[in-house]
């Protein structure tokens, strides 16, 4: 009865729902396709160095790198909250100061220990949740404390946890300190600064300064400061200077400044895709022509002014550079989405980077579920699912839960399939934004430890395929296909199926699968199996796809098989080994491979590899979404390639 019932379910399976609204990907020989390589699930926005270690500050964590590349996630073993609102390095103390959304504490280096401050009193009316949203910055004073720069304005806390707010109520949007105590503030209203008796100074044109609206503040030697920010007709303009003695320059030509950071006497400079070191000019040197280079025009002076000049560095800045630090011999360049990069003395490209990979830490799959273009859901088989919102990623899913794989259903809701430890039940939720609610009276099991699912498909509103695998040892071995009724909170398994499926897919009344065993056919309750006895020319499948023709291709080592309808062919283009197929509405046919990812636009194959953006050249799976997106899992990455 359970059979027929299968069967039914099978021949009842419906044609692939309508897309939704996208463009298809381009053919890549066009060069349009946007290829977006993710190490890291979201941007380095701080880097600072102290004690011999490197500090790189995410939305939600905080990484100490020590020289040898080794890190140590300050957020998972010692700070409280969950978002990191600023941080600000103290080189005499050997220590960090951290400001998260429930705490403010310091990090000291030379112990390993992270202190705790007490919490601002209610008095003070400062809420560290709201600093969240509104963002705050840090400085760390010459007597052991640090000051706070908010949108409600400059706050001091002792080192002893005493919290005081001063007279300065101007919203904040930098803070810098200089070695012997002045405060200089980017507000909203120019450039500001403490000095050391308490006395509030303004620092405008009168001063030399002609920036309006400061954006960042780098501590220069001799107690000068480097101000980055536009003038009242919204000009990019860097200022330096100290006291009532400042130049403002313009560059020429034109840059817009992303990052800055001191460096030796100077600073090293980032903007327009390009790294520069600003340094007080050598008298008498020549400066030699260069095709990139710039020149700093004096635009506003009060004083004396020492001239400086700017120079480009032999240096490629990885794509997505965001942030910026330099220590000793090496640069950092933090990046949105591949982590942080670190150059040495005479380096053009990377040495190497500081990456922890989280996203695909223990992978054993890819998953993706999408509501919209930017709100999907990815799962990777690791201790949590990631939901993207179109410029980074969040970890979520069940607590403490292994999310084993996501599935979007054709009326477009979304479901998670996840575990507890290596038990050996899986469970399905629900996913509305980000609440997962589990089914209830529905569990589905599976022989052995740690079960996972090469593969989640709907076949209907209500009905859900798992591919289930287990782990025996070390190997995973396959469990057969679990067929999960959501209406009804039942499971059972499909029969008659090939041993050994890796990957599914359905059109109509069939289903093709890939196997260990060879490729096969379920339709009208027949099943046929294809081996190297019938001509193919590997038994090992590794994934199966149907183009918009309904050509059936199947992914092995020695390349892929094409069914014409009676018997495989093997186009000539496609003879090397294949990882994974799939393919997008507009005909072409996506695979991964030790080469990178392979297009083939029925003619023929075009790459995109190292070369092309990619952090890594082996590529294990693809999948796509309902917005014709391809997604790719390398061993250390996640890839999408778009319009």
């Amino acid at each position: 009865m359970a059979r027929a019932c299968l069967l039914a379910l099978l021949l009842a399976l419906p044609g692939c729902p309508p897309p939704q609204v996208t463009s298809p990907i381009p053919p890549v020989s066009t060069g349009k396709v946007r290829v977006r390589v993710f190490t890291e699930p979201s941007p380095v926005r701080v880097l600072t160095s102290v004690g011999g270690f490197v500090f790189a500050s995410t939305e939600h964590d905080l990484e100490r790198w020590d020289a040898k590349g080794t890190v140590l996630p300050l957020s998972a073993e010692s700070l409280s909250g969950t978002e990191i609102i600023a941080v600000a390095s103290d080189p005499a103390r050997r220590r960090i100061w951290v400001l998260t959304d429930v705490g403010l504490g310091h990090y000291d280096t030379a112990a390993e220990v992270y202190r705790e401050q007490a919490a601002p009193p209610a008095t003070l009316g400062l809420d560290l949740g709201a600093l969240a949203e509104q963002g705050a910055s840090l400085a760390a004073s010459v007597d052991g404390s640090v000051w706070i720069g908010t949108k409600s304005g400059l706050y001091y806390v002792s080192e002893q946890g005493g919290w005081t707010a001063t007279a300065i109520k101007d919203p904040i949007r930098a803070l810098a300190r200089t070695a012997s105590g002045w405060l200089f503030m980017a507000t909203a209203d120019g450039l500001a600064a403490r000095k050391p008796t308490g006395e509030t100074v303004r620092i405008g044109a009168a001063q030399g300064c002609a920036i309006v609206s400061p954006r960042i503040l780098v501590e220069l030697p001799e107690e000068r400061l480097l101000v980055i920010g536009t003038d009242a007709a919204n000009h990019e303009r860097l200022a330096i200077g100290k006291d009532a003695s400042w130049t403002t320059y313009r560059a020429l030509p034109d840059v817009s400044w992303d990052a800055a950071a001191p460096r030796g006497t100077g600073a090293v400079v980032m903007g327009g895709g390009r790294l520069y070191h600003l340094a007080l000019a050598v008298p008498g040197r020549v400066r030699p022509l260069a095709r990139d280079g710039l020149r700093l025009l004096a635009v506003a002076q009060a004083g004396t002014a020492l001239e400086w000049q700017i120079d480009p560095l032999d240096v490629q800045p990885p794509p997505g550079a965001v942030s910026l630090n330099a220590a000793d011999d090496q640069i950092l360049i933090g990046t949105r989405d591949l982590g942080t990069a670190r150059y040495r003395d005479g380096d053009v490209r990377p040495r190497d980077w500081l990456r922890r990979k989280q996203m695909v830490q223990d992978a054993t799959a890819l998953t993706v579920a999408c509501a919209s273009p930017r709100d999907c859901w990815i799962a990777t088989g690791g201790e949590s699912a990631w939901r993207w919102n179109g410029e980074s990623f969040e970890a979520g899913g069940p607590d403490d839960q292994i999310v084993v794989g996501v599935a979007r259903d054709p009326d477009g809701n979304l479901f998670g399939i996840h575990r507890t430890g290596t038990t050996a039940a899986l469970h399905i939720s629900r996913i509305t934004g980000d609440k997962w609610t589990e089914l209830p009276n529905l569990t589905i099991e599976a022989p052995g430890e740690a079960p996972d699912i090469a593969f989640a498909r709907f076949a209907n509103a209500t009905t859900l395929w798992l591919g289930l695998r287990y782990r025996d040892g070390i190997e995973m071995r396959s469990a057969g296909v679990a067929v999960v009724d959501l209406e009804a909170s039942t499971s059972s398994m499909l029969t008659p199926a090939p041993p050994s499926i890796v990957d599914v897919e359905l059109r109509g009344s069939t289903a093709w699968f890939a196997s260990t065993a060879g490729v096969a056919r379920l339709a009208n309750a027949q099943l046929t199996v294809w081996t190297e006895a019938d001509g193919l020319r590997s038994d090992i499948a590794r994934g199966v796809t149907i183009t918009n023709t309904g050509s059936v291709l199947v992914a092995t080592g020695a390349g892929a098989a094409r069914w014409n309808g009676t018997a495989w062919d093997f186009p000539a283009a496609l003879r090397f080994g294949i990882n994974d197929i799939t393919a997008t509405r507009n005909g072409q046919v996506w695979m991964a491979t030790d080469r990178g990812i392979a297009a083939w636009d029925g003619k023929k194959v075009r790459r995109v590899d190292t070369r092309r953006g990619l952090s890594e050249n082996t590529i294990l799976e693809v999948a796509t979404d309902q917005y014709d997106r391809v997604w790719a899992r390398g061993a250390g990455s996640l890839t999408l390639i778009s319009q």
